[in-house]
């Protein structure tokens, strides 16, 4: 019998075409595959307990989302072969980025070896995808590889049924593919001597440095502008981060992962305050490619950070690169997209995204919800992401960084209309941010405008695929809110598409400026009073806006404790405020409650008796009440048994797991973003939810 076959998912760039040829030949079935747009489809004839096993190995081996098969009229074939792609309007699943594999390192290490140290070696399981693609099907012409001619050797093992090699798009050799500016030795040299270094990998420069050479890494800040907020830290092993952090089984899991992402790990042993600041974890991560494996190998731990002035986008340029005034080992493979390293954390057995980057994007997310058309979803802008959703899935962008510097807000506008472009999206409707000023807003006319914080709510929705009645916690810095305040301790009440605010912190007039969320002491005065100019300002009226904002309520904390009172980046004051409260005993008895200047006067009256740390910890462990009550009030009022807990808040790990355990010890299922930031990064996605429910 002869079947046609259609294969969607994660099936181009991965080497399914080669397996599928392996596979056939195994179990004599004549036929042909070809990648067809972003799919993968296949005429095949032989018997039919043949053809069903020829399948259920396919889906064993791979990530189909779905597959069509087809009977047809009997066609007759010689053989199995792989025939030339085409171009249909099949919805792409386009394969992210992929960190070096075992056989690849191997053979990189290996003197006998011809691939020995090819800083570009890879194969149908690992090297570049996202970044070097140009349109689909992804074949050789249509990726950044096609002017590197093959050699006879690498052409031979190209079409060689059974080497790792056959149609991997990527393939060169030492002979034919893509070379450095300097020789790895050279580069050795100069990070052995202390020197700075841009290094040229998947999706940007990094600029790196010995991570003992505390005058580099100071030089590197400057270059940046990037005052205290930590490095991560490149290691040539797990057992060499082991030396530094404490790593448990699922962190070990995400170092090792073909994502490589940067994973948050506690210190049990620092480097000099100039590289992680003052911070109680490490961004630790391994290399992802060859160039990395072998600068590691010689010279390690090494600060390896994007290159890029801070707030502005990492440079794929090799002109750009050169303003910095630094050495620079570069190629000739060129970078189609920017691509930032992400930035992962485990709280509470959970992966918590910071950042969503190399490695995971562009891969999809299934929601529930089907989009009415193609959905181009904005996001906001602070660490702006955009998707389009189609059908049931979700594609993400990377993230770009905040809008209010040009050059980030350039390269997002651009890399809208690239995204769209190869997965062949249409943008008939479009979901933005309700606040009016958004310069993602702003870009399109006509678009559906979702309330930033029931977005972070859909966002969990979506991503767990929740029915029935829920209870979530919004809880961040700054939203829109529907009646023109600034919200940021959202409590809804939801069932299906009715989002219900029931609950939020008391109203506190505040100066509206983007100082009070940078200054904690800016902050504290407009809760307490006490500065003349500010209350002056607040008494009439001046430039002022009722704010919820959870946000400023953690910066005032932090300012009357004296333990820092600025924030030289996002979160700086809160992250501190945590730090503190993990040195304490035992945490202060604070009453819970909905009015920030009653919990900041209950801290003011205790910090002539009590520890500062252990009034740290007492607000944390208070929030965590407060959210218990919460959610036990409705479970009674409600029947509430779902909660959800989204925001930047919740990037705290103390208030994270601390509310998670005493939930579910309630009783209370418990759900929070995994596969999207809880921040601004995932708000995205519950737009892409939010707009496929509009009437």
């Amino acid at each position: 019998m002869t079947q046609k076959l259609t294969f969607h998912g994660i099936v181009q760039g991965i080497g399914f075409r080669p397996a599928a040829q392996r596979i056939a030949k195994e179990l004599d079935i004549k036929g042909q595959v070809k990648n067809s747009g972003g799919n993968v489809k296949l005429i095949i004839s032989g018997e039919k307990q043949a053809l069903d096993e020829f399948v259920r190995r396919l889906i064993t081996l791979f990530n189909i989302k779905k597959y069509d098969i087809e009977n047809t009229d009997h066609a007759e074939f010689d053989s199995f072969k792989i025939v030339h792609s085409t171009n249909d309007d099949d919805t792409p699943f386009l394969t992210p980025d992929l960190a070096t594999c075992r056989d690849c390192e191997a053979e990189l290490t290996d003197k006998n070896n011809r691939r020995y140290h090819h800083p570009f070696i890879s194969c149908v399981n690992c090297g570049p995808r996202y970044t070097v693609i140009n349109k689909l099907p992804y074949d050789r012409e249509n990726i950044t590889m096609s002017e590197f001619d093959m050699c006879d050797d690498c052409k031979t093992e190209y079409k060689s049924v059974y080497d790792r090699r056959c149609h991997a798009q990527t393939i060169a050799c030492n002979d034919c593919g893509p070379e450095t500016n300097i020789s790895i030795e050279t580069a050795v040299k100069i990070l052995k001597q202390g020197k700075i270094l841009a290094v040229k990998g998947i999706g940007g420069y990094h600029l790196a440095c010995r991570a003992d050479k505390t005058e580099s890494v100071k030089k590197i800040r400057e270059i940046k502008g990037r005052e205290t907020k930590p490095f991560a830290v490149m290691f040539s092993s797990l057992n060499e981060i082991q030396n530094y952090c404490k790593v448990n089984k699922k962190e070990k899991e995400l170092l090792k992962s073909p994502a490589r992402p940067i994973v948050l790990l506690e210190k049990i042993r620092d480097f000099d305050k100039s590289v992680c600041g003052e911070s109680d974890y490490i961004g630790a991560f391994l290399p992802c490619n060859p160039i990395q494996i072998m600068l590691l190998d010689s010279v390690s731990p090494l600060v390896m950070t994007s290159a890029n002035l801070s707030g502005e986008p990492i440079i794929i340029n090799d002109n750009d690169i050169n303003k910095f005034g630094v050495d620079v080992l570069s190629h000739n493979r060129e970078i189609l997209t920017p691509l930032d390293d992400s930035v992962v954390c485990v709280v509470a057995g959970r992966t918590q995204f910071i950042r969503r980057a190399r490695g995971y994007v562009p891969l999809s997310i299934e929601i529930d919800t089907c989009a009415k058309a193609d959905t181009l979803c904005l996001g906001g802008d602070l660490k702006a992401v955009f998707g389009f959703h189609r059908d049931k899935y979700v594609f993400l962008s990377q993230h770009f960084g905040d809008l209010d510097n040009s050059g980030v807000f350039e390269s997002y506008k651009s890399n809208i209309k690239r995204f769209a472009s190869l997965h062949g999206f249409k943008q008939n409707i479009t979901a933005a941010d309700a606040h009016p000023g958004y310069y993602s807003s702003n870009i399109y006319k006509n678009i559906i405008k979702i309330q930033h914080h029931k977005a972070h709510a859909a966002s969990v929705i979506a991503e767990h695929k929740l029915k029935g009645k829920i209870l979530a916690f919004a809880f961040d810095g700054t939203g829109y809110g529907d009646d023109g305040a600034v919200w940021g301790s959202e409590v809804f009440l939801i069932n299906k598409n009715d989002f219900k605010r029931v609950e939020h912190l008391k109203y506190t007039k505040m100066l509206a400026s983007d100082e009070v969320s940078k200054n904690g002491r800016l902050a504290l005065a407009c809760y307490l009073g006490g500065n003349e100019l500010v209350d002056r300002a607040l008494e009439n009226n001046i430039n002022t806006v009722l704010s919820s904002s959870m946000g400023r309520l953690f910066d005032a904390v932090c300012s009357l404790l004296d333990i820092k009172h600025y924030n030289s980046y996002e979160g700086e004051c809160a992250c501190a405020l945590e730090s503190a409260a993990k040195k304490a005993d035992k945490p202060y008895n604070l009453a819970p409650s909905l009015d920030p200047a009653i919990i900041l006067n209950q801290i003011k009256n205790a910090l002539n008796t009590v520890k500062k740390e252990e009034l740290a910890l007492g607000f944390h462990m208070m929030l965590c009440n407060l959210i218990c009550i919460t959610a036990e009030k409705y479970r009674k009022k409600q029947s509430v048994n779902q909660i959800v807990l989204s925001g930047g808040v919740f990037n705290n790990r103390i208030l994270t797991s601390f509310a998670i355990s005493a939930l579910e010890e309630k009783g209370f299922s418990v759900y929070i973003n995994e596969k999207v930031p809880c921040g601004d990064g995932g708000i995205a996605l519950g737009q892409a939810y939010l707009a496929s429910l509009e009437d």
